[in-house]
């Protein structure tokens, strides 16, 4: 009896909490070579969704969000309206590679230029608000969820008609495919990076250096100063060394995060062209690009101190990086983060050796494939090598079962929250078949098949995979 009523309480409690939500449903190809799209389920606790930088409240949205459109009633708002403003609220390289069409005007959506949704109220909307007031805008995203606060942040700015497109791109396309007013692809956040339209998709994108068209979004293609996704095609990837977006093209002759095939004379011209940038930018509107600006002409300037000393040479053959591990390519691909470590388009030669033992609680140190450009020098301060404790065994991969990873906890460092862990590769397989390993037991032990005395409350069992 208290039973039935206990699961009665929790089934209406669910049938609340769950209520009115937009369940979206999308079929994978099973020819496509995407394994899983999402193959993990992780619950979170957050104060929000969409960040915002603090610009709009949750209880904000009833107020200031924007009215909803069905995909019929948007494409309808496109046919009948042409003097509307359509704003795309997505990040640049989503747009890139597929937007809206004004079948008016037949331009395309206005593009913010958001590396991160955050920006949208600070870069976009207090510049544009007073210019858009008595203009109809319609916006859209993803599916939609972008659009609750992008919305709001307008009309808290005196933006009155505002709509959105209800269920985003993803609704819209499954009322019209290709046939509608959506041309190219449309990025979504798994495996399967970008979905086509139609059977008729055409490419809109186009790569950043040679204006060919292309829309072939890759994990290992990144802006090397600000990281973001880049859209450049194979035959000009082969001529560069590291990428530069559009926002930051003005700094592809000056700008590089690895400098080992730069001799003296390079290096100080770049120093040169990094202080100019910097100088023609106003401090007070340009605060954080001046001091990222600052911080690499500090990084050159230790480069050709090193050079002078003897401490470093210079390496014309160095190979290629990644810009986000900071390995050699024969080491990784540049699919190393995000849901790029599961995508198709990652190889790597077969690996049958067992991944060496370890346990919750087990004594670590920096390993023998600790990369100091990622990870930082291995010793502390007063000259000791770092040491900490496991306190987490994980997969590097997401969906993959072989834990082939590590979270430690470091003696020395003082954690954000408490028990916070940073991630280490222990027996992640590199594009070269190597097992790679960033911190080993402490003290050192002998063989492949390391063991310690578990030291924590957890019991988990050590990592052996077969």
């Amino acid at each position: 009896g208290i039973l039935d009523e206990i699961v009665h309480e929790e089934d209406d409690c669910l049938q609340r909490v769950y209520r009115g939500i937009d369940w979206k449903k999308s079929i994978v190809d099973s020819n496509c070579g995407v394994r899983e799209p999402f193959p993990d389920l992780k619950l979170s606790l957050v104060n929000e969704i969409v960040s915002t930088g603090g610009a709009v409240e949750v209880d904000e949205i009833p107020d200031f969000g924007g009215k909803h459109l069905t995909p019929q009633q948007f494409h309808e708002a496109l046919e009948q309206h042409g003097d509307l403003v359509l704003i795309d609220v997505r990040n640049t390289f989503e747009c890139d590679i597929g937007h809206f069409v004004h079948p008016h005007t037949e331009q395309a959506a206005t593009n913010p230029g958001m590396v991160t949704f955050s920006s949208f109220d600070s870069n976009f909307c207090a510049k544009n608000a007073d210019s858009l007031r008595d203009k109809k805008v319609l916006m859209y995203c993803t599916g939609g969820i972008r659009c609750e606060k992008a919305s709001a942040m307008l009309r808290k700015r005196g933006v009155q008609d505002v709509s959105q497109l209800k269920g985003g791109i993803h609704r819209y396309l499954e009322e019209y495919g290709d046939q509608g007013y959506f041309k190219g692809k449309n990025f979504v956040f798994d495996q399967r990076v970008a979905l086509e339209a139609g059977k008729e998709t055409a490419v809109v994108g186009k790569c950043i250096e040679c204006q060919e068209p292309y829309d072939e979004i890759a994990g290992s293609r990144l802006c090397t100063v600000c990281r973001d996704l880049v859209l450049v095609c194979p035959a000009c990837s082969q001529n560069l060394r590291e990428y530069h977006c559009r926002r930051h093209m003005a700094w592809k002759s000056c700008y590089y995060t690895f400098l080992e095939v730069f001799d003296e004379v390079q290096l100080r011209e770049q120093v040169e062209v990094l202080r100019r940038i910097r100088e023609s930018l106003e401090p007070s509107k340009n605060r954080n690009v001046r001091r990222t600006l600052l911080r690499q002409i500090v990084k050159v300037q230790g480069r050709i101190e090193d050079l002078a000393l003897g401490k470093a040479v210079v390496d014309v053959d160095a190979s290629r990086r990644c810009r986000t591990c900071m390995e050699t390519a024969d080491i990784c691909d540049g699919n190393c983060w995000g849901f790029w470590k599961q995508h198709r388009g990652q190889t790597r030669k077969p690996n049958t050796e067992a991944v060496q033992a370890i346990r919750v609680g087990d004594r670590v140190q920096p390993g023998p494939h600790w990369n100091p450009l990622r990870l930082g020098d291995k010793f502390e301060p007063d000259g000791q090598i770092r040491q900490g404790t496991v306190v987490e065994l994980k997969s590097w991969g997401s969906g993959n079962n072989e834990r082939d990873c590590v979270a430690i906890v470091w003696d020395t460092t003082k954690p954000k929250k408490p028990n916070e862990a940073q991630i280490y590769r222990w027996g992640s397989i590199a594009c070269n078949g190597e097992r790679m390993y960033d911190v080993m037991l402490f003290p050192p032990q002998p063989g492949l098949a390391l063991s310690m005395t578990d030291t924590s409350t957890d019991n988990s069992p050590p990592i052996n995979n077969p």
